[in-house]
């Protein structure tokens, strides 16, 4: 059976909730099953494809002290480490399950904003903020220079007035699958950009985000996104970009743009 939110979020609940009455209460005996659960979760959080870069808890040995007799600063800062970890993690993931910012279809027009989260190809980033500005839209990009996962939550949180993503997808990565030959593999594009465009669509709602991807041979489209709009960046793609943005009531004209 595999892992979901719901259960997660549940079993995190419940580790935050024990483990701070316990540290209140210098309760110390539940110390290794509160590590063994928290890094079960972590690994499972992870193996849905987040906050990878978060590192597991290492366990720390008992003093010599008998319960009774109370317990090494040691070993209630490693309690409190659990509890601080596992709250932490368990806002990490009702953030990314918060509900997505609804908009009624015929909402007034937006602003002139969108977040944009660049690819792997310089060609197609370029291009495609230069059909932005074209259009008079002001790109907020996400990640031009390195970005944590906090700060990307952060700086999507500060900008609560954009409604609207657009995410840019090209090869970086090259897989061979079981019983593929290797010199037919597949690409896909970087896991941050992966990561970033999940985000977006738990944010802003599916119909609030646009992807570009860069059509090359073998590149693989995630496939644990449904509903994304895609839009394959060859000749004119930046027609069907303007549709979907006049569909989701941005107000651009096609005839600024000068190569038309």
């Amino acid at each position: 059976m595999g892992v979901d939110f719901g259960s997660l979020i549940v079993d995190l609940e419940t580790l935050v909730s024990n483990s701070k009455e316990d540290f209140s209460n210098e309760f110390w005996s539940e110390y290794e099953n509160y590590l063994k659960t928290y890094n079960k979760l972590l690994k499972d959080v992870q193996s849905l494809g987040f906050y990878k870069n978060m590192k597991p808890l290492k366990d720390v040995p008992y003093s010599e002290q008998s319960y009774e007799s109370g317990y090494s600063k040691q070993e209630k800062a490693k309690l409190r480490e659990i509890t601080n970890a596992a709250d932490n993690l368990l806002k990490k993931l009702k953030l990314l399950l918060s509900p997505p910012v609804k908009y009624a279809v015929n909402s007034k027009i937006r602003s002139n904003q969108l977040f944009v989260v660049q690819g792997n190809n310089d060609e197609m980033n370029s291009d495609v903020l230069q059909t932005l500005e074209k259009l008079e839209l002001e790109s907020i990009i996400l990640n031009e220079t390195p970005i944590s996962e906090q700060k990307l939550v952060e700086k999507v949180s500060d900008c609560a007035n954009v409604s609207f993503g657009l995410v840019l997808l090209s090869s970086v990565d090259s897989v061979c699958f079981e019983g593929k030959s290797p010199e037919e593999p597949k690409h896909q594009a970087s896991q941050n950009v992966i990561f970033e465009l999940g985000f977006l669509l738990g944010k802003l709602g599916k119909n609030n985000v646009v992807a570009v991807y860069w059509p090359k041979k073998g590149f693989e489209l995630p496939d644990k996104f449904e509903g994304v709009r895609w839009i394959e960046y060859t000749q004119g793609w930046y027609f069907t970009l303007i549709n979907e943005l006049k569909e989701c009531n941005f107000d651009v004209d096609a005839n600024k743009l000068s190569w038309i």
